[in-house]
């Protein structure tokens, strides 16, 4: 066996060196006044061992040794000597005998092949135990817990090897110590030479890990509010948020399984306050972002409606619609406010103290979009005009969607009409108020109040399985396995449904609700606009209905084809009420053709049903002279309409009401500039808004006031459609979750498409908070 020179410790001044060395294989390499180095020879050690050995005058410490374990808490050790322990430290030969060195508590001799497995261990004769070499030298400071094998005490328990080095492998001062090696590697070989770079990368490091843990549980969180799924269990530790986090450690999320196993239970970033911080981050960085668009806008208008949640809470969906630098107009959810006072002036601060929490420019308001309610509409009290007082540019808009819904029940004021509306949703919740009835038919949905398009639908859906209906009702009213209830039920709707002016009342409401149907879904996407909206009610709609009322004959021939085929199949005749000399319930009306059927319900419920749709578009949709709506006299295939003079009155009342300088210039030179154009230019122009603003670079103006006219709210539809989150959002289950944490949530939800684009963001801003 080879043999290693092994260097002894001599800090008694007092003793010689030869004193020390008693041992007759011991030898003096070197003695002088200020240093003692002893070296020995040892037949079991084949390489030379230097120990550190301290001058008795200047306390100066000689490095030689290349054995970790003689540098435990000492500090500082020379850079070179650091390095070299960590490129090149001591390393048993496979000759070396490990058995002579087990300690007294130990059941197993140590193996070569453990320093294969674990590139920071390294073996210690002097100790007979491993450590740890990057713990060692670059000693990690210990916020809680207390270090000890591996770092400041050899580990000699050889039989428990595997199992305590992963677990040494997962803490945070292993890790820190691990970090800080490779900078100092990296220094060392030139790659990073300024410590404070060195310094800055650690944290950056630190930081980094931190957020590696962190974005699953993001993750975790934006997963569940996009689907609208419920986070917390019936305790603190189940639910779907936490079920989640352990299906993403099955999976071999091993970043998050380390953060599990290593941190305390008040660290590990998954409790109920967490989560309402990052579920308020994430809808505070989605509305930032649209925030910052809307005043970087030219301007914008605000949507509002009013809706009660589960608990019974008044909650204001507000939502805003603006025009972005690409020319894209966009309708944008923003947050619910909870309303507390249910009164103008109390819906009128909610939204003014929610505005200005949101960060919204005010001063670039110039539309209002609300309901038709007196709350919210009246002119000297109401919402709008508490507003408008405060920003006069503003201008208020009844909701279209709203205004078409009023169209139709207006058609209540004919008696023949509302009665057959009122036996169809009586029909429709007899058989849905039973499951053994609502198999007997299809499934036809009730009449939703707030959804009108799927209203029409209803109706229509209901018309075309009504003769499967009528038989059902007739069968129930006579079968001996129904009980007294359903019989009489089923009666009273079938003896209801069984005369003419209910078959022909339905037939005519179907029909025209097909009509209506295309219209109402149209009103609901965000790239309409006023003048788009009453152009297609005054030009289209309106026309199609004074079409059909001017043609009478013809088209209610059509409907009462469909009509006397329904009677056949039914074996039902279509008869007229009988008529008196002094009728006073309703009109007499005098028929005495052949055709005297059709004819009298042609002028008895067809024509006044169209009578009422048409006078109803007119009133409602009636396109006065107020200012925001000359704007649309700017409009190229309006504004050639005009007279010069005409054109100039206008141009005056916009820079009175919107203050734009310089509209008057830039307008009469539009003016010109159109006039020199083709019919067929100006129309390929008007096809899309991107054409005609491009057209505008040169008249800055024009481009302004046009915009404004885009961005004017036709509709509320944006702002409704966020009940329908709230609903899935707030369930009864769900119901005492505070507001902030609802508001995040929906705002997660309806903006999930826009989610994934802004993890960091949100990691950024829960950094911001303190809380990594």
């Amino acid at each position: 066996m080879d043999n290693k020179i092994v260097e002894k410790n001599c800090n008694n001044p007092t003793i010689s060196v030869v004193d020390v060395l008693t041992p007759c294989n011991a030898q003096v390499t070197s003695t002088n006044s200020n240093t003692c180095v002893s070296t020995m020879i040892d037949p079991d050690i084949s390489e030379v061992v230097s120990t550190p050995c301290v001058s008795n005058d200047t306390n100066i410490i000689i490095y030689n040794s290349s054995d970790v374990g003689d540098f435990i808490n000492i500090h500082p050790i020379p850079e070179d000597k650091k390095y070299s322990l960590l490129t090149n430290p001591y390393k048993p030969t496979i000759n070396y005998n490990f058995k002579n060195d087990i300690a007294s508590n130990s059941k197993r001799a140590f193996n070569l092949k453990y320093l294969e497995m674990y590139d920071w261990m390294i073996y210690s004769p002097k100790h007979k135990g491993v450590f740890c070499k990057f713990c060692v030298l670059f000693k990690a400071n210990v916020h809680r817990g207390k270090q000890g094998s591996f770092i400041i005490t050899p580990f000699t328990k050889f039989y428990q090897i595997i199992e305590e080095s992963k677990k040494h492998e997962k803490t945070q001062w292993h890790n820190d110590s691990k970090v800080t090696a490779k900078l100092f590697l990296d220094s060392m070989n030139s790659k990073k030479i300024n410590v404070i770079e060195q310094i800055n990368a650690t944290v950056h490091k630190e930081v980094e890990n931190n957020r590696k843990k962190l974005r699953p549980i993001i993750k975790s969180i934006l997963f569940c509010g996009q689907h609208d799924i419920a986070l917390r269990g019936s305790t603190a530790d189940r639910g779907n948020f936490v079920d989640l986090l352990k299906f993403r450690v099955d999976s071999g999320d091993n970043i998050l399984s380390n953060h599990f196993d290593t941190a305390s239970g008040k660290s590990k970033y998954i409790s109920h306050r967490i989560q309402n911080e990052i579920i308020q981050i994430c809808g505070q960085v989605i509305r930032n972002d649209i925030v910052s668009q809307v005043n970087n806008s030219v301007a914008f208008s605000l949507l509002a409606d009013e809706t009660a949640d589960i608990a019974g809470k008044e909650h204001l969906s507000i939502g805003v619609r603006y025009i972005d630098i690409n020319y894209v107009v966009h309708e944008e959810f923003i947050g619910f406010s909870e309303i507390h006072i249910l009164n103008a002036e109390g819906v009128s601060r909610s939204i003014l103290e929610s505005t200005e929490k949101y960060g919204l420019n005010m001063l670039k308001l110039v539309g209002l979009g609300f309901d038709g309610c007196s709350t919210m509409s009246g002119k000297e009290n109401g919402v709008q005009a508490i507003i408008r007082k405060i920003y006069p540019t503003a201008c208020y808009f009844h909701c279209a969607s709203h205004k078409l819904n009023l169209v139709v029940n207006d058609q209540n004021s004919i008696p023949e009409i509302r009665n057959t509306i009122g036996t169809v949703k009586e029909i429709i919740k007899f058989f849905r108020e039973s499951i053994l009835r609502r198999k007997l038919i299809p499934n036809i949905p009730l009449f939703c109040e707030t959804r009108w398009s799927e209203k029409y639908k209803c109706i229509q859906l209901f018309d075309n399985n009504f003769i499967e209906i009528k038989n059902v009702l007739e069968k129930l009213s006579i079968s001996s396995e129904a009980n007294t209830v359903t019989r009489n039920c089923a009666f009273q709707l079938s003896s209801a449904t069984s005369n003419s002016t209910f078959l022909i009342s339905l037939k005519v409401i179907a029909y025209y609700s097909s009509v209506l149907e295309p219209v109402v879904t149209k009103l609901q996407g965000t790239s309409v606009n006023l003048h788009s909206v009453h152009k297609f009610v005054k030009t289209e709609l309106l026309g199609i209905l004074n079409k059909h009322r001017e043609n009478s004959l013809e088209y209610f021939n059509t409907i009462f084809e469909e009509i006397t085929e329904a009677a056949n199949s039914l074996d039902f005749v279509l008869k007229i009420p009988r008529r008196t000399n002094h009728q006073s319930q309703r009109s007499n009306h005098n028929c005495s053709s052949n055709d005297s059927i059709k004819d009298y319900y042609r002028v008895f419920i067809y024509i006044p049903y169209l009578d009422s749709i048409i006078s109803s578009l007119n009133n409602r949709f009636n396109e006065n002279n107020e200012t925001p709506f000359k704007l649309c006299w700017l409009l190229p295939n309006e504004m050639i309409k005009l007279q010069k003079n005409e054109y100039l009155n206008i141009l005056q009342d916009i820079e009175n009401h919107f203050k734009i300088p310089n509209i008057k210039v830039n307008g009469l030179i539009w003016y010109d500039y159109w006039q020199l154009k083709s019919q067929s230019f100006i129309n390929d122009t008007m096809e899309d808004y991107k054409k005609l603003l491009v057209e505008c670079e040169f008249f800055p103006a024009v481009k302004k006031c046009i915009m404004i006219y885009i961005t004017l709210p036709p509709t509320t539809c944006t702002v409704e459609r966020s009940f329908s989150t709230l609903r899935r959002v707030k369930t009864w289950t769900r119901s005492t979750m505070s507001e902030d944490r609802l508001d995040g949530l929906c705002m997660i939800s309806i903006h999930r498409e826009k989610i994934n684009d802004k993890k960091n963001e949100y990691i950024e801003e829960f950094d911001l908070h303190n809380i990594m």
